[in-house]
């Protein structure tokens, strides 16, 4: 009898230890850093995985560009904050929801087979990828939030009002916390610039 008890709590075991392994769902890996980039503590280094449900933070004089599962490519600005909330791939489509603390990111999203969502909120709102892919932009900062695209089409959403702008390509917008998004405006080429080097 207690020969069978042993044998059962090693299988209790040996199965908490399996599913507690299997909780780590990989959404990609680091392809370039520098500074002393984390997550949750630990220093990031170039090849390390990055899974759904981490935090990564970018401190002022870092960078940061994740290759993502679906061939997307995430940069991260100096003084920025994310979490990889959601970053489910399956032949039925994508799934992909990013929370931007603070600062700012580029995301080069790919284009994929099925449905697809990809998010990036923010405190003011989120912004929602309308195209099958797209190369834009999202910055947030205590009570406002600015995306911009390069390529593609974005939606940015308030989280107070509920109201949607759409942004084309070469252009942009702003959304200040509790209001709804400003009308977009054609972006010059040095607004564009400043973003891109802050996440080269």
């Amino acid at each position: 009898m207690r020969r069978k008890l042993v044998g059962v709590v090693f299988v209790i075991l040996g199965l908490m230890i399996w599913a507690g392994g299997g909780v780590a769902t990989p959404a990609g890996t680091v392809a370039v850093v520098s500074g002393s980039c984390t997550d949750h503590g630990h220093v990031l280094k170039a090849g390390d995985a990055v899974q759904i449900g981490d935090t990564l933070e970018v401190p002022v004089g870092s960078h940061l560009k994740l290759r993502m599962v679906d061939g997307s490519v995430i940069s991260v600005a100096p003084g920025s904050s994310i979490t990889v909330e959601r970053y489910n791939i399956a032949s039925s489509g994508r799934d992909v929801k990013l929370s931007l603390t603070q600062g700012l990111l580029r995301a080069q999203v790919s284009s994929v087979t099925g449905p697809s969502t990809f998010d990036v909120s923010t405190a003011a709102g989120t912004a929602s990828v309308g195209s099958a892919s797209a190369d834009w932009f999202i910055r947030t900062q205590t009570g406002l939030a600015q995306a911009g695209v390069l390529a593609g089409k974005i939606d940015l959403t308030s989280t107070a009002t509920g109201e949607s702008v759409s942004i084309p390509a070469r252009w942009g917008t702003r959304l200040e916390a509790g209001r709804s998004p400003v009308p977009p405006r054609n972006w010059t080429q040095a607004e564009f610039e400043e973003v891109t080097h802050s996440t080269q």
